[in-house]
């Protein structure tokens, strides 16, 4: 063996009945798993006893964007302010002095720090008046300009856009430097400098880095769209071992060209080291708060009735060919009508042995949650998107849209878990933090844990401290119809290394637990 490692307390997450103190390694695999007795007749090169932690499978996101959120996440952070106004002054104060001319990226502000009204760059326009600015809003389904901006990238009014996209107009036609999904953004970040491949090998690594040191082992990255994606990786496994393992399911949207299809196929099975295409992504709405999710009935404002796709039996047909090329699916779908409309269509396919998955699942009915049972479907949901974005109160934009009644819906994280055949958490980095103990945390808690001032959100959609851990490890890898996320003879050595036990911390002390190690095939990657 290469490496045995022992602690008082080790979650298989596994079926197997016993509780182990000890870890056999070889070859980046388990060999052994067994009492720390035993363990002392074991021959290895190394051992490495952790005394009172706990260990447990590595945990994996089921929701990254690590190299096309580079992008989203470029500039000035303004999640936390309030208003237009106090976003445009935060972006000021940092942007410092800025030649004439210069860009200024910003991300992370909320449409709710626009009231009632619709995002617009009006405030963003009067403190830069020399400066294109573009501030990509929290979603990552919708950006705004100012009219620096807008004038260089040559949107004078509306326009006839592939997909779903929208540059939104006042009512004598001019563009308000609101731009609602991919599309409509391309347009801005076509003219808009962009990051070299040096600069998106440095920040991709980093985050990942930063992903490594909260615990995570794995992540599912749902894109490929940045088209040097591959060169990204591949330089970053040039310099050395990507410190977490990914699954790639690169995304096919409305709007996207016929070839993308073949591309998307030909991909599969595209690997280096720690990185493999398996999968495909796709959307069939947008966001509540932007307006483009999915619903069966119209939203606040009369919007939110239709899915992305012109016509959305095309994404059933797409459905298809995946399905019979046997490459598993993730479909981003948030409202009721169009997690309906997914759940159908994959009902549809008949029992077969390709696994599809459900992404977000933000407003569900309870018909909706009856069909997910039925269907033998997983799902994949994020935590922090309720419990960070969302106010008790209904003062936030996705609450507004929905109003009091369907708000009752959000994110039906408990019911889902049991409706599902498989339930994945996940971040879906940048939209949220990656940070797993926070996410976890907040699944049980049902509030914003790190936050003394938040309050919970139907609390009775909480998960249990086991249930939040199963969907950081083996229902991950079930997902998607693989096997992993577990310890016993024959899996991957990949784990995390907990300073306490993450089945017995209360949801403060969980999101805040040290992370005492990360192993990757048996090397440890992170050390705490």
């Amino acid at each position: 063996m290469d490496l045995i490692i022992t602690a008082n307390t080790i979650h298989t997450m596994s079926d197997a009945p016993d509780t182990p103190q000890a870890l056999g390694i070889t070859a980046g695999h388990i060999e052994k798993v067994g009492s720390l007795a035993e363990a002392d007749s074991w021959q290895a090169d190394h051992r490495v006893d952790y005394q009172d932690a706990t260990i447990t499978p590595g945990l994996t996101d089921a929701h990254i964007h690590p190299i096309w959120g580079q992008h989203i996440a470029r500039g000035t952070y303004l999640g936390k302010a309030k208003d237009s106004a106090e976003a445009a002054s935060l972006l000021f104060e940092a942007a410092g002095e800025v030649a004439e001319g210069e860009w200024v990226f910003a991300w992370g502000l909320e449409q709710s720090a626009f009231g009632e009204g619709a995002p617009s760059g009006a405030a963003f326009t009067d403190a830069f008046p020399d400066n294109p600015v573009f501030v990509m809003l929290f979603d990552g389904h919708a950006a705004v300009a100012n009219a620096k901006a807008l004038e260089a990238a040559n949107i004078r009014g509306a326009e006839e856009l592939a997909g779903p996209g929208q540059i939104i107009v006042d009512q004598d036609g001019k563009p308000t430097g609101f731009l609602r999904e991919a599309s409509a953004i391309d347009r801005l970040k076509e003219a808009a400098p962009p990051l070299t491949l040096q600069q998106k090998v440095k920040d991709t690594l980093e985050t990942f880095q930063q992903m490594a040191a909260s615990g995570l082992t794995g992540g599912e990255m749902l894109d490929f769209d940045d088209p040097e994606s591959l060169d990204v990786l591949e330089a970053i496994e040039a310099q050395g071992d990507l410190p977490i393992r990914l699954r790639i399911a690169p995304w096919i949207l409305a709007g996207h060209p016929a070839e993308r299809v073949q591309q998307v196929l030909d991909l599969q099975g595209k690997a280096g080291r720690r990185y493999q295409v398996r999968g495909a992504k796709m959307m069939i709405d947008g966001t509540i708060d932007n307006g483009s999710g999915w619903l069966a009935e119209p939203d606040t404002k009369g919007e939110g009735t239709s899915s992305s796709w012109a016509n959305p039996h095309d994404y059933v047909q797409l459905l298809r060919t995946f399905d019979a090329a046997g490459v598993p699916t993730s479909t981003h779908a948030i409202g009721d009508r169009g997690i309906e409309f997914v759940i159908d269509a994959i009902r549809s396919l008949g029992r077969t042995k390709v696994v599809h998955r459900i992404e977000h699942i933000e407003e569900i009915t309870d018909e909706g949650v009856r069909a997910l049972a039925e269907s033998g479907i997983s799902a994949s949901m994020q935590p922090t998107h309720c419990t960070h974005f969302l106010d008790p109160d209904g003062a936030d934009a996705w609450s507004r849209r929905l109003g009091p009644e369907r708000a009752k819906l959000a994110f039906r994280l408990k019911d889902v878990y049991k409706a599902a055949d498989h339930l994945a958490l996940g971040s879906d980095w940048p939209i949220a933090g990656s940070d797993p103990r926070e996410i976890m945390a907040d699944a049980i808690s049902r509030q914003h844990t790190k936050d003394p001032n938040s309050r919970p959100i139907s609390p009775d959609q909480a998960l249990t401290n086991l249930q939040a851990l199963q969907c950081y490890t083996r229902e991950v890898a079930a997902s998607t119809g693989a096997s992993g996320g577990v310890i016993e003879p024959g899996a991957l050595a990949d784990l995390t290394v907990f300073a306490a036990d993450p089945l017995q911390l209360p949801a403060k002390e969980l999101a805040e637990v040290q992370i005492v190690a990360t192993y990757l095939d048996g090397v440890q990657v992170h050390h705490g």
